[in-house]
């Protein structure tokens, strides 16, 4: 069970190396982040976008040109394009946006002739470290990045995701919270309603390889003291692995608050794809970037 992303990175270097296509490279930290996955021995970077300033990114950061594997581009739409052919031909496995907007990026993606599709929802799982307990490990959110307002059957599909990626990171049986702001049915927060669903899915073996609760409220999804003292019991209840939210609002507010308040490492993957998808906020430091390479490269073949 890997439990850091230290312990990630160590492990990644002994996969087979993997090729990340790094599209739009036109900023410094975008850049950086390639040169990192190289020298970390985790992946081989393909830039694509313009070429002359790519080669002058890396000048500037004190790197040969001639290392690195450029793939000459004069547009976003371009750029996405020429990303997807070559995962399409198996000559990139990872897809890593950078200077482009993430609509542009996913439409060449998401669209049927790229090869890319499997019929499975997409989702983006994102990963922290636990800090709050005397032990160490990782723990996700998912989704933040993609699904708007997932129904039912695609939070179901949101949780498959997310086990899919735990357990291929070590985590056997993935603890799973449904987070809702109470930890009871109230028909009037329609978040609690599915939650429980989705708990009597897992109950009945219709969501595989985990143990799912819900629905909960954040504190009694990671913390046993709050559980204690609230009364509450379960076995995800105050250790949870995987944390499910309602909505892509709570998502995308709840992930920054790592960043920004806790100052946390993180990173974060798009599955669902023939290939791993990372799109990080423009704002996502080449640290973190090199966490989402990290993860990606453990994802090959997961939705074969």
């Amino acid at each position: 069970m890997i439990k850091s992303f230290k312990e990630l990175i160590e492990k990644a270097k002994v996969l087979e190396n993997k090729k990340v296509a790094i599209v739009s490279s036109l900023s410094e930290h975008t850049v950086k982040s390639g040169i990192l996955a190289k020298e970390n021995d985790i992946a081989e970077p393909v830039f694509i976008g313009n070429k002359e300033k790519i080669e002058e990114i890396l000048k500037e950061l004190g790197k040969e040109p001639s290392d690195y594997i450029i793939e000459d581009s004069k547009s976003e739409e371009e750029s996405a394009l020429k990303a997807v052919e070559m995962a399409k031909k198996g000559e990139v496995d990872i897809i890593l946006k950078g200077n482009i907007s993430t609509s542009t990026l996913m439409k060449k993606i998401l669209a049927k002739e790229s090869g890319l599709r499997t019929g499975n929802l997409l989702s983006d799982v994102f990963i922290t470290e636990d800090t709050s307990k005397d032990y160490q490990k990782l723990i996700g959110m998912s989704d933040g990045g993609i699904n708007i307002l997932p129904s039912l059957e695609e939070k179901k599909a949101i949780i498959d995701n997310a086990v899919k990626v735990f357990r291929r990171l070590g985590y056997e049986k993935p603890k799973v919270a449904v987070l809702s702001c109470v930890e009871y049915v109230n028909e009037k927060i329609p978040s609690t309603v599915e939650a429980k669903k989705l708990q009597e899915m897992n109950e009945k073996g219709e969501i595989k390889d985990c143990i799912v609760e819900g629905p909960l409220a954040l504190d009694l999804a990671v913390s046993e003291f709050a559980a204690k003292l609230k009364g509450v019991e379960g076995k995800v209840v105050g250790n949870a692995d995987i944390l499910i939210v309602p909505n892509i609002e709570a998502g995308n507010i709840f992930g920054k608050s790592f960043t920004y308040f806790t100052h946390l490492k993180v990173g974060h993957i798009i599955v669902g794809a023939k290939i791993p998808i990372l799109i990080p906020s423009r704002a996502e430091t080449e640290e973190d970037r090199l966490n989402s390479i990290a993860i990606a490269v453990f994802m090959e073949n997961l939705f074969e």
